[in-house]
């Protein structure tokens, strides 16, 4: 048994390397693929997988799992894990505060709301960096994004918590449409990641063009 975990976020060449494998198994494999969006799959990798949908746990469940654990922090956890029981327990607080820091001086430099210079100590530190990827920071900077939007929609219940005042700030210069065109970029960041292109050149660039954007 073999658990290839988020195949969709394989190139594909290494996708269509599964093709025969999946097509004609032998009799003693089993293989479970696992992926955020099926559709981000190759067609031909659906067709020969047999797909089951997981559903998040709802907030009662997952307190229930975290209490069994005893992790710190269950309430940030529970929010920030839109309902994964394993992301719940294994994200590292710390590391995702730094990233979002960094993130959200970003929003503020492409709202208009802080000077540049705001955000050039940030991509200084991140350039300083090795170990960390840009796709880490990517992933929170689609969390803010989201409660961006849901708290422009007056929708309560937001991912980070503990940021709604700092991010009501924010409300008044951005618009749904600027919220919308931030996505899209990110999208195509997410695009590049696999050719390895410099997270702090790839940050800075996106903080440019959202400050265009206002």
């Amino acid at each position: 048994m073999f658990l290839i975990d988020h195949l969709d976020r394989a190139n594909e060449q290494a996708a269509n390397s599964l093709l025969k494998t999946l097509e004609e198994p032998p009799a003693h494999l089993v293989l479970i693929l696992t992926a955020e969006n099926a559709y981000d799959l190759l067609p031909t990798i659906r067709s020969r997988a047999v797909l089951f949908s997981m559903a998040p746990l709802d907030a009662a469940e997952m307190a229930a799992v975290l209490e069994s654990r005893h992790p710190d922090n269950v309430q940030r956890r529970i929010s920030l894990s839109a309902g994964s029981p394993g992301i719940a327990l294994s994200i590292d607080l710390e590391s995702y505060d730094n990233r979002r820091a960094a993130m959200f001086a970003l929003l503020e430099v492409g709202a208009g709301r802080s000077p540049f210079v705001e955000w050039a100590q940030h991509s200084e530190r991140i350039s300083a960096s090795r170990q960390e990827k840009l796709e880490g920071y990517l992933s929170v900077l689609y969390l803010l994004l989201e409660d961006l939007l849901l708290l422009q929609q007056d929708v309560k219940s937001i991912r980070n918590i503990d940021l709604r005042r700092p991010l009501e700030t924010l409300l008044p210069a951005v618009s749904f449409d600027w919220i919308l065109r931030a996505v899209r970029k990110v999208d195509k960041l997410v695009e590049l990641l696999p050719r390895n292109i410099q997270k702090n050149a790839a940050l800075d660039a996106l903080a440019v063009e959202l400050r265009a954007a206002i």
